[in-house]
This record gives structure tokens, C-alpha cells and sequence, in this order.
């Protein structure tokens, strides 16, 4: 009798343990009927990478350690003219800087990377976003939460450094949990940076249908043009341009207007790096350029497809089997069928698809396309997914006519984007002065971000009067805006009246007049300045009509 009385309160108790886990398994996977996917943010190069140890990858005592042991040895160069004290001085600093995330040539790491601090759960379980102060990290994720409510916000951040494939397959994980944890059958992605490298292969291995809405957010997926010159043996320091990099990063910044007049010398700073390209560059390519980033997995994603073929001879040439058939496998099934992917998602009904691209930023000037316009880190070329686009300081020219007669204008304001060409022209968002992954709450830049996120079908450039094809962003204000230059219909009524004359004049004077999501442009010559001559025409224009 005993026994069965033991038999029978192990039953109960496990009865009664089972009825616990019930009912929290069925809270866990409660479905959500609120009608918006939850969304992923998939990020890109930046977030904090650690050794086996827990130490921080590239910390700033991680480079400074790298970095000042080679100065003697640069110093002694500039000397001695030494090719092998200049080769010297760099391997040791990259290898020190380098070494931890470091691949064999056959895809093999003897170092463990990891990432840490985020999970699958939502965003609200790690981070206070009640904080008005959260920072730029967390911009995004914190208008989704507020927007869409618990369970809505989700950041997957993964091992940049390592294998596209193995992030892939995190990510499909990841949005396994997330689905199961919001109630929801689908996510949303936005894919900022690196991230579309991720995103992109993804897509590739898993297919999008577990995705409602993909913002491909001034994205790497179609390659960097930057790393693609790099790794075919292009380098080159381009004075001028790096002088319009620095100019761009201090501009508005007091604090370092001081600068401003040595960025001549910065030429002269190029002259010298392109001098010791000329002299060591095969073996600083051979020794060190390869060695660490050639055989460094997710910079493969960086090469964008037309150069796969030219940078693998260079850079591959004593790589082994599985490093080349990794190469192999990600042009073949990635990079090279991006486009169809995309025009394939534009037409399907089973997924929404956007992308977003900024112009008008110098990129880090190492490569012989340093005047490639961009959004300051990725061409737009590349994140426009193969718009036409004039270089920096230049238009198309005046006798340009739109390369795709698609029956609509898609040559922006300035005549510096053609969208014409571009993978998904109608789904092409293309903003003059906005920088890369820069999301703030009161700019609109996060609104026109969430009508996209939140999308419940497929929109185009002409969905939204406030989110045209072209948009401006106002740096000054800052606010992001209709980029109506040159049409003089302040007022976006559609008309060119004497109300868009006095808010030109107001404008002229200094005064800026806002609405209460956008700056009513006034900038009739598109130099970026409201001017009394932009009043000129404007009052010219209204005696016309």
C-alpha cells in the first residue's frame, strides 16, 4: 500500500507540475491578432566582438597596443627607404589588431569570436526604452516599441567577421523564437548595413516566407565598390576627397573648425600613402592585405558581384579547398542571383520589399572610385541596388535623358540619381544629405522608417505624397523632407502661388518655414541654401502664372 501511495504522488506531482508548464507554454505561444509583424533589426559591422577569454575585440587599448609598437619601425622607414622595415611595421600592427578574428586560408580559426549581451527576446527585457536617451543604438528598436507595443522589437546581432552561411542559419533561429514569442507567423527585417549582406544570404538559403515586410536599410547587399577595388588591386589615396571627408565629418562641429584650414595638407598625406603602395604594395597585398582579409569569410560580401571572378585570381591564389568552395557557393547562390531575388519578392504577394539609399557623402577615399557618391560608408550605386549616379560635386549633365523610359521621372532634382536603372525602381527610396543608419525621433527619420516596417502591402514611391522617390534631408533643422527643388510649389498644393512666395522670402531672410513633418524647401538652384535668389525666381515664377 505504500508503494502505490509513493506511485501515486509521483503521478500527482508530475500531474500538477504539467499543469504549471501548460498554460505558461500556451502564454509563450499566444497568438497575436494586433495585424503588424514584430521587427528585426539585423545590424551591421560595430557591435562589440570578444575572444574566448571575454576580452574585447578591437578595443581602443586592442589598437592603441597594435598601433604604437609600428611607429618606430615607420619612422625608421621614412629613413632608411627599407621596404622590409615598412612591411614590418604594418604586419605587426594588423596582426596585432586583426589576429583574434583572424581564418586560416582554408576557413579555419583557432580563436573563438562571440557576441554578447542580446538574445532573442524582445528588446524591452535588456533596455530601458522608457529612456529618452537610449542612443542612436537603439533609436529604431525604441520607435518600434513604443509604436507596436511588448514583444514587437527585436535585435539579432551576430559575429561579423565570421561565416555568411552560419550567420544564416543564426538568423533563421533567431526568427524562429521571435515568431514564437510574439504570436506572430511572420517578422519584418530591416537590414541595416552588413546586415543585408546577412539578410541577403538568408534569403538566399531559407527563402522569405517567414518575412511580411524587407527594408534593405542603406544596405551592403549588392557589395561595397570600396572593398571590390581593394581586393582586385586598386588602391589609391585620393587627396581631395579625403580633405571632403573631413570637411563633411567636422562640418557644423565647432570644436573642430580649426581643422579646416591644414585639409589641403591631406593631400600631400595621399601623396606619401600612394608612394608606399607603389613601392611595397605586392608585398603588403601578399603578406598582409591577403592573409587577413582575403581569407576573412564576410568580406566576401563586400565584393560585389562584377568583380567576384577578377578579386578571386587575386586574392585566393594559394587559398585552400574550403575556403575556395565557400567563395564558390556565395557568389553561385548569393551575390549573383540578388537581383532576380529582389524583382522576385517585388512581384510576390507574400512579402512587401523596400529600399532605402542616401547620396551626397564622401566615402573613406583608398580606392581609385573615392569620388563615388555615397551615404558616407556604402556607394549608392550599391545600397540603390544599381541606380545611375553622378560622382560627388558632378550631375549627370544637361543633356541627360533618363536611361529607362518607364513613363515616370525618376532623374532626381539636382540630376544626380537616375532610379531608372536600379533592381526596384518603383520600391526606391533616395535621400540627398542623409548619412548611413542614422535614425533619430524627431527628424522624421524614424517615421518614414516605421510607415515602411509596418507596411501592409506592397508600396511604391508614389504611395505617400510625404515619402516621395526623392527626399532631402535637412541638416541644420534637422528634418527629413520632400525634395521639391526647382519647382517652386513650397506648399505642395500642386500650384505655384503667391503664399510660396512670401514663404521663399521668409526663408531667404533666414527664417525657415516647417510644417509640421517637413521644411518647405525653397532651395530653387540646389545648393543646399535658401537664398534671396531663390526668392528671385520664385517671384519670377508667380508673375509668369
Amino acid at each position: 500500500m505504500k508503494k502505490m501511495k509513493a506511485i501515486l504522488s509521483v503521478v500527482m506531482s508530475f500531474v500538477m507540475l504539467l499543469s504549471l508548464l501548460v498554460p505558461a507554454m500556451a502564454v509563450e505561444s499566444k497568438k497575436c491578432d494586433c495585424g503588424t509583424a514584430p521587427i528585426v533589426q539585423v545590424r551591421g559591422i560595430g557591435e562589440t566582438l570578444y575572444d574566448g577569454e571575454g576580452n574585447e575585440v578591437f578595443s581602443t587599448d586592442n589598437i592603441v597596443n597594435g598601433i604604437l609598437p609600428a611607429v618606430p619601425k615607420l619612422a625608421e622607414f621614412l629613413v632608411t627607404m627599407n621596404v622590409d622595415t615598412l612591411v614590418e611595421a604594418l604586419d605587426s600592427a594588423v596582426t596585432a589588431i586583426f589576429g583574434p578574428v583572424a581564418y586560416d586560408n582554408n576557413l579555419n580559426r583557432d580563436s573563438v569570436v562571440t557576441v554578447k549581451g542580446y538574445t532573442s527576446d524582445p528588446i524591452e527585457t535588456y533596455v530601458d526604452l522608457e529612456d529618452e536617451d537610449v542612443g542612436s543604438e537603439y533609436t529604431l528598436a525604441q520607435a518600434a516599441y513604443r509604436d507596436l507595443g511588448e514583444k514587437h522589437s527585436y535585435l539579432f546581432i551576430y559575429d561579423w567577421t565570421g561565416n555568411p552561411f552560419d550567420i544564416a542559419d543564426d538568423l533563421n533561429q533567431f526568427i524562429q523564437e521571435v515568431k514564437v514569442k510574439s504570436g506572430h507567423d511572420k517578422v519584418t527585417i530591416c537590414a541595416e548595413s552588413m546586415g543585408g549582406c546577412m539578410t541577403n544570404t538568408y534569403l538566399a538559403v531559407y527563402g522569405y516566407e517567414d518575412v511580411q515586410n524587407l527594408v534593405m536599410a542603406n544596405s551592403a547587399f549588392n557589395g561595397l565598390e570600396m572593398i571590390g577595388q581593394l581586393f582586385v588591386g586598386n588602391p589609391e589615396i585620393d587627396g581631395e576627397a579625403l580633405g571632403g571627408l573631413i570637411a563633411q565629418s567636422i562640418y557644423g562641429n565647432a570644436e573642430y573648425a580649426s581643422l579646416i584650414p591644414y585639409i589641403p595638407l591631406f593631400k600631400d598625406l595621399a601623396n606619401i600613402a600612394n608612394y608606399l603602395f607603389e613601392v611595397a604594395g605586392d608585398r603588403i597585398y601578399k603578406e598582409i592585405l591577403i592573409p587577413v582579409f582575403g581569407y576573412l569569410p564576410a568580406f566576401w560580401c563586400f565584393v560585389p558581384e562584377y568583380h567576384f571572378e577578377e578579386a578571386a585570381d587575386l586574392m585566393l591564389a594559394d587559398a585552400g579547398p574550403e575556403l575556395l568552395n565557400f567563395v564558390d557557393t556565395y557568389y553561385e547562390k548569393v551575390a549573383s542571383k540578388t537581383t532576380e531575388r529582389v524583382q522576385e519578392m517585388v512581384a510576390s504577394d507574400d512579402v512587401n520589399y523596400f529600399c532605402v539609399s542616401n547620396y551626397n557623402k564622401f566615402i573613406a577615399p583608398v580606392t581609385k572610385t573615392a569620388r563615388w557618391n555615397s551615404d558616407g560608408v556604402i556607394e549608392t550605386y550599391n545600397t540603390s541596388g544599381f541606380a545611375t549616379v553622378a560622382n560627388m560635386g558632378e550631375t549627370l549633365g544637361a543633356d541627360y535623358v533618363q536611361k529607362v523610359n518607364n513613363g515616370k521621372n525618376m532623374v532626381s532634382p539636382d540630376n544626380v540619381v537616375d532610379v531608372s536603372t536600379a533592381q526596384a525602381p518603383m520600391q526606391t527610396w533616395i535621400t540627398k544629405n542623409w548619412g548611413h543608419i542614422a535614425y533619430n525621433h524627431n527628424d522624421g527619420t524614424c517615421d518614414f522608417y516605421m510607415w515602411l516596417l509596418t507596411a501592409n502591402e506592397q508600396y511604391t514611391v508614389e504611395s505617400n505624397p510625404q515619402y516621395p522617390q526623392f527626399m532631402y534631408y535637412n541638416e541644420e533643422m534637422p528634418m527629413l523632407m520632400p525634395y521639391t527643388c526647382g519647382s517652386g510649389d513650397v506648399t505642395g498644393d500642386g500650384r505655384v502661388t503667391a503664399v510660396d512666395a512670401a514663404l521663399i522670402l521668409k526663408a531667404s531672410a533666414g527664417i525657415y518655414c516647417a510644417t509640421e513633418k517637413q521644411l518647405m524647401n525653397g532651395d530653387m538652384n540646389c545648393d543646399n541654401l535658401i537664398t534671396a535668389s531663390d526668392a528671385r525666381i520664385i517671384l519670377k515664377k508667380v508673375a509668369e502664372a
